[in-house]
């Protein structure tokens, strides 16, 4: 029987997450293939349709075994991302990533700033986790931003995804 720590829908002022499900992927194709994405940010090779599609289908699985994981964006009940936490290695190391991803129409609104955050209050307490790790590449200046703002740390630098990645953590007592 699947985890259910209540968290399938959360709200902030401004946005809604929820549980992705499969309806979700014509929204989930389109941001992802969205080619206002800076190409050193995030490679337009591993931005296609089909790497969206198992996205999506690899996060609700997660959701399914472990009861949390990264909750579909919603503006005016529109998807328009994604951000959330979810297993997954870095350096080898079993770790819970903070991830985001906003629609280019929707960007410098603050909106993953803001559901990060409540992804962080969830990871803290109610999956009462002692630590979160986000990640991205050298050149992602506006997802430094989220995490600096939400008060993690700079730690180290890392590959992922064949990239040069900077890592960054967040403990629970500094939240």
């Amino acid at each position: 029987m699947p985890l259910d720590f209540g968290i399938d829908r959360v709200a902030t002022a401004r946005l809604a997450g929820r549980r992705p499900e499969p309806g979700d992927l014509g929204a989930y194709q389109r941001i992802w293939t969205d080619a206002r994405v800076d190409e050193a940010v995030w490679p337009e090779h591993l931005r296609t349709a089909d790497r969206a599609e198992t996205f999506l289908r690899d996060a609700i699985a997660h959701w399914e075994r472990w009861g949390f994981g990264p909750w579909t964006m919603l503006v005016g009940g529109e998807p328009i991302g994604y951000a959330g936490l979810r297993h997954d290695e870095v350096d080898g190391r079993p770790e819970i990533e903070l991830m985001w991803f906003v629609d280019p129409d929707h960007w410098g609104h603050g909106y993953a700033t803001e559901l990060a955050r409540e992804a962080v209050r969830v990871g803290f307490e109610v999956l009462e986790l002692d630590e979160l790790v986000a990640q991205t590449t050298m050149g992602n200046t506006a997802s430094r931003a989220v995490m600096e703002k939400l008060g993690m740390e700079h730690t180290g630098e890392t590959v992922h995804a064949g990239l040069p990645h900077v890592v960054y953590r967040l403990n629970r007592g500094m939240s």
